[in-house]
């Protein structure tokens, strides 16, 4: 996981040394391998990410650790919206919520494709991913600083005004919005619209419904799809990309909406009323612990008051 230090310092004021950055993120568990300048002087952190925690797949993440580990405040921009929950769909979708337990997205219409702003495309760069115009852009600048992964379809691509999520059933024709064909195993999670798989869901766009310089209206779309089928899938056809990754280790279904304003407000255009499909409500999880458990694991004292403040850092 790249991680430009001025990106990280958005969230968390850090005035030490990199070395010593790097040594206590170490010591937490988020061992830092190495660490580089960029041609601007830059510095880039460059992080080993374990599979038991998700939450480091991000700058976000990344930046509450540091915030713990240092004892530094963690601040984050709270987005204001005046969208509001739709209760209506322009289009009909049907969702397997076993495969994608929830699908925030929403319309925008009146959208112009053009070149990113300078911050977004130089971070982009840094961070190991290739800048293709604003629309595109603000779904990997946006995983990468939340840790949810997003896609956005071209809205007039989408046949018969109707998404349907469910398994492929094996040798279903798909071309990828890179050109390339592939024919897919059985299992896959993909999305078809009237007659066609227009995305391979977790690993990569289809070429028919991506966006392009002509595009006008889109659909932006954050899922949270099941990690193990992702995963399988990814095996079986040798394709593995960030998002794909951070669905393995399980992206944050509490945090789809913030996400998908953050980047409707870097798109632009207008945004009509959010689309929330989901079968039972993702509240924040209630976990309980006894104080002598923490100490044995540990293998040393600690004291109460101690345990709280490191907890409600995190």
């Amino acid at each position: 996981m790249l991680i430009p230090l001025s990106w990280l310092k958005e969230f968390v004021e850090i005035k030490l040394p990199v070395e010593k950055l790097a040594e206590k993120l170490s010591a937490a568990g988020l061992t830092v391998e190495k660490w580089s300048a960029s041609d601007g002087g830059e510095i880039i952190l460059d992080s080993e990410i374990t599979p038991n925690r998700p939450d480091w797949m991000s700058v976000i993440g990344v930046a509450r650790e540091a915030s713990a580990v240092l004892n530094l405040k963690f601040e984050i921009r709270n987005l204001k919206s005046n969208l509001k929950k739709s209760n209506t769909q322009k289009i009909k979708f049907n969702i397997d919520y076993q495969l994608c337990p929830r699908f925030t997205a929403v319309i925008i219409k009146n959208v112009t494709v053009k070149q990113s702003p300078e911050l977004i495309k130089e971070r982009l760069k840094k961070v190991g991913l290739r800048p293709i115009n604003n629309l595109v852009d603000a779904t990997n600048y946006v995983m990468w600083e939340t840790g949810n992964p997003l896609h956005v379809f071209d809205l007039d691509k989408i046949r018969g005004n109707q998404m349907t999520l469910s398994l492929s059933k094996g040798g279903e024709s798909f071309k990828s919005l890179d050109g390339l064909n592939y024919t897919l195993p059985a299992g896959a999670i993909i999305i078809k619209d009237l007659g066609r798989v227009i995305d391979l869901c977790g690993i990569k766009g289809g070429e028919n419904s991506a966006v392009s310089a002509e595009t006008k209206n889109i659909l932006l779309v954050v899922p949270i799809y099941n990690g193990t089928v992702v995963r399988k899938t990814s095996q079986a056809l040798g394709l593995r990309s960030e998002a794909s990754a951070i669905f393995e280790r399980g992206a944050d279904a509490g945090n789809t909406i913030s996400t998908l304003l953050k980047a409707a407000e870097i798109i632009g255009g207008k945004p009509e009323d959010i689309i929330d499909l989901k079968n039972k409500e993702f509240e924040p999880w209630v976990v309980e612990v006894k104080h002598q458990k923490i100490e044995d694991v540990l293998g040393i004292k600690i004291e109460p008051k101690k345990v709280t403040e490191i907890f409600e850092s995190l």
